[in-house]
């Protein structure tokens, strides 16, 4: 869960303060419309090719890299870059959410079928609930701090955080994983994985 609940508690910050952060670089309401619609582009097309194009066992093996880079484009914020270069930072943070079928995999596994029910739902309240909260610090932080400044120290402390997620994921599967390499189970042509929180 923390996988899903970590990364989307920082990829909000350009999205909360997209209109602050338009203003500051003078860009007009259709560029804020661009801005605003850039990572959902880059979400839906990155989603829509791992599900259709990757095979299960590739699909599985890109969550953790993917999950560790994600939020890297966030820090050209860092540079108060102007419309089109925010606007491929956007797409490519979007396109960091591929990781996300490969996962969504590892959560159905890692869940006994009878608690599904609860466990969705509880994912689901957690993702709704960090991203507000992620909106309401960026606008807080946003306060104080000029908007690119906060935008790009949300992806740096976003990035650090997700790496330590993944190095403890990556830890619990090799510590998991039996010692003659062989694959625990195998469901939709994916490897068994186990994940931590």
């Amino acid at each position: 869960m923390l996988l899903f609940w970590v990364p989307a508690l920082f990829v909000v910050a350009p999205e909360a303060l997209a209109a602050p952060y338009a203003d500051e670089i003078g860009l007009g309401p259709a560029a804020l419309g661009l801005l605003m619609c850039a990572m959902p582009v880059g979400h839906i097309a990155a989603e829509m090719y791992a599900g259709a194009v990757l095979a299960p066992r590739i699909r599985s093996r890109i969550v953790l890299p993917v999950a560790a880079a994600g939020l890297l484009p966030l820090l050209v914020y860092g540079f108060r870059p102007g419309m089109v270069l925010t606007l491929v930072a956007l797409v490519l943070a979007g396109v960091g959410a591929a990781y996300i079928i490969g996962l969504d995999r590892w959560f159905v596994d890692a869940v006994p079928e009878e608690l599904r029910g609860r466990a969705m739902t509880l994912l689901t309240a957690g993702l709704m609930t960090v991203q507000g909260i992620g909106m309401a610090l960026a606008g807080l932080a946003a306060e104080f701090l000029p908007v690119h400044r906060v935008v790009a120290g949300f992806g740096a402390i976003g990035v650090v955080c997700t790496l330590l997620l993944v190095r403890e994921v990556s830890g619990t599967a090799r510590a998991t994983a039996p010692a003659d390499g062989r694959r625990t189970e195998v469901r939709d042509g994916a490897d068994q994985h186990m994940t931590s929180g």
